[in-house]
């Protein structure tokens, strides 16, 4: 029997998803970020936690 998807692991899956965009757009190395990149990331996995499903889609 398969267990319920729980709101966490959408949470958590979405905020891999951004992670790893992230990651493509800006380099691996994220000290080698600019500022304004930086706070994009962070804008980015904010609204990942509040809206999930948005951030995956």
């Amino acid at each position: 029997m398969a267990s319920p998807i729980r709101l966490a692991d959408i949470v958590e899956d979405a905020l891999i998803r951004v992670y790893v965009e992230a990651h493509r757009e800006f380099g691996p190395d994220e000290r080698a970020w600019l500022p304004g990149q930086v706070r994009e990331y962070e804008l980015r996995l904010d609204a990942a936690r509040m809206d999930p499903e948005a951030a995956v889609a």
